[in-house]
């Protein structure tokens, strides 16, 4: 007997204290928490399928889910179950019953990653970024960002693995700075693993004079995941 309902989730979330979405055997990850919930409501199993892994520590504004079930509730009801149950660091930000044939994670076009670093000591970020108070030379970072855009293979800075898409589709790469708050937003058709810290690892090691430009192109064009040097914090 097929399931008959699909709903849709966007879900946010703090992942300070989770290891990351995916359900893990020895950790708790954000997935696992909102399908436990899911279940009582259902009483039934419930797979959440997200649009993408999130390492530990990782906040998400907009995530994708989906689950499919043999009975019906109510957009709204599951909404209002789900804001009232689940802890405060997680939040469902939408609910919709979509077609059948709608999967978070092979339906998605696309996906963008925000990265932010903070140069100047403010508790309120703590958590939320990347604290790093050495002088950073943007110009320099905004070059490794125009190399970044010549290629589509970029293993080289991702963890090793056996990927079905090494080529990447770097849509947009955007960097913007206040004299405080140095954000890096990344959106891409999807990415490998490590891949946006990776990005970001390398461009602040640009941009502090530790890797060249031409050090930086060498490592892109060696393919080779061992060459990357820089991974920034989750």
């Amino acid at each position: 007997m097929e399931k008959k309902h699909n709903y849709k989730l966007v879900v946010a979330y703090i992942g300070t204290r989770y290891s990351g979405w995916q359900r893990q055997k020895n950790a708790v990850g954000i997935q696992q928490i909102i399908e436990d919930l899911l279940q009582k409501l259902f009483q039934e199993k419930i797979t959440l399928i997200g649009s993408g892994r999130t390492d530990a520590g990782v906040h998400a504004l907009n995530q994708v889910a989906n689950f499919k079930t043999f009975s019906y509730r109510e957009p709204s009801t599951i909404y209002s179950y789900l804001n009232a149950e689940l802890p405060r660091d997680i939040s469902v930000k939408s609910v919709e019953e979509v077609d059948l044939s709608f999967n978070a994670r092979f339906s998605a076009k696309g996906k963008t990653y925000l990265y932010r670093i903070y140069t100047k000591p403010d508790p309120f970020l703590y958590g939320r970024g990347w604290f790093f108070d050495k002088k950073l030379d943007i110009v320099k970072m905004l070059e490794g960002i125009e190399v970044l855009k010549k290629y589509k293979d970029l293993s080289a800075l991702a963890k090793e693995g056996n990927y079905q898409k090494k080529e990447v589709d770097l849509r947009e790469i955007k960097l913007y700075y206040d004299g405080k708050i140095l954000d890096i937003e990344i959106t891409a058709s999807h990415f490998l693993r490590n891949l946006v810290r990776r990005i970001v690892g390398h461009l602040v090691a640009i941009g502090r004079g530790s890797l060249t430009i031409e050090e930086f192109e060498s490592i892109i064009q060696s393919k080779n995941p061992s060459k990357g040097k820089f991974l920034a914090p989750p």
